[in-house]
């Protein structure tokens, strides 16, 4: 539940940001520029993929959007399929998912991507995209590092059974330095603790009273007294 809520709350951003952008600057190529030249808004209609390409193809729409409905039924069967514990990697796939279906709306219901977000950072030629392919690329990299990283099947991660070895040799080299471990799982007892006698002092008197719950059949019992 906590997942579709998500996903689409975050399809809900996309569509919203994108009806603000469209009805605040109208359409055109004029870029309103934020942050001197790097970013600003720039709202255009892709009928292509990124960076535009396939835009003039008549085939780029029904193909995009075929691909793209195939990839969110094999999302969907993953989240499904997942264990619940393995989190960050359902996490990543949520987020795809979110981004896939904003611009599998725009496609199917305008026949075009609207993309408003202008970038330009020098390396590669400026371009806009949205939201939702900012999501598309936050869940990407997420994926990557969760199959690298962070998921218990990961790639750079040790093995369950490489982990359960470590942990036995911690064992060992803290019993081997007097430290023993429970080997079971239970509440620990105390014993009491009677601190040494001075030195010197060996008559009763100067002793540490202990006091003793009575025990059955002593004289100051509770039963009477002859």
């Amino acid at each position: 539940m906590v997942y579709a809520l998500v996903c689409l709350a975050l399809i809900f951003a996309d569509q919203l940001s994108k009806a603000l952008a469209f009805a605040l600057y109208g359409g055109g190529e004029r870029v309103s520029y934020w942050l001197g030249s790097i970013f600003g808004i720039n709202n255009v209609y892709n009928e292509g993929i990124s960076f535009s390409i396939g835009a003039d193809g008549e085939w780029t729409q029904p193909v995009v959007i075929i691909i793209t409905c195939i990839a969110a039924a094999v999302i969907l069967f993953f989240l499904w399929k997942l264990p619940r514990d393995r989190r960050f990697l359902r996490w990543s796939l949520v987020v795809i998912l979110a981004g896939a279906v904003g611009n599998l709306i725009d496609r199917i219901a305008i026949g075009s991507v609207r993309d408003f977000i202008y970038m330009d950072f020098g390396l590669v030629p400026a371009f806009s995209n949205n939201v939702a392919d900012l999501e598309i690329t936050v869940g990407a990299t997420l994926f990557i590092v969760a199959l690298l990283f962070v998921d218990q099947d990961a790639v750079f991660r040790k093995s369950k059974k490489e982990e359960e070895e470590e942990v036995e040799e911690a064992v060992e080299e803290l019993q081997g330095k007097g430290l023993h471990m429970p080997e079971q799982k239970g509440e620990l007892h105390e014993e009491p603790y009677f601190p040494p006698e001075e030195p010197g002092k060996t008559d009763g008197s100067d002793q540490i009273s202990r006091k003793l719950p009575p025990q059955p059949g002593d004289a100051d019992g509770g039963g009477d007294r002859d």
